[in-house]
């Protein structure tokens, strides 16, 4: 599974869509809010969020799809997590919005 992360507006959908191709599904984290709209931006609801893309990007994987999640995955501690059960390829993006409260990002 391949997951672009990066803060607001880095360019983790414009990337993901240019890697897309045959046999490729996209988890956009601004897709996957509407999916769960109960969600929202605490801390708890990132992981939770995060958690969720990453359930079904392994699901879609072993069904034989190409992976490529694009979300913010702002917590250092949550991508380590994520990396304990989970085969993921990190692709990490500056720019964007400058980290801050309402846009959190920790770097490695």
């Amino acid at each position: 599974m391949i997951w672009i992360t990066g803060n607001s507006g880095a360019g983790k959908s414009t990337l993901a869509f240019r890697l897309k191709k045959d046999n490729s599904v996209i988890l956009d984290g601004d897709e996957l809010r509407r999916a769960w709209p109960e969600l929202g931006f605490s801390e708890k609801d990132r992981w939770i969020q995060n958690f969720r893309a990453a359930k079904l990007g392994s699901m879609l994987e072993r069904q034989g799809f190409n992976v490529i999640v694009a979300t913010i995955c702002p917590y250092k501690k949550l991508r380590e997590e994520l990396e304990r059960d989970h085969s993921i390829t990190w692709i990490k993006l500056r720019g964007g919005k400058e980290p801050s409260e309402e846009y959190p990002y920790e770097s490695d």
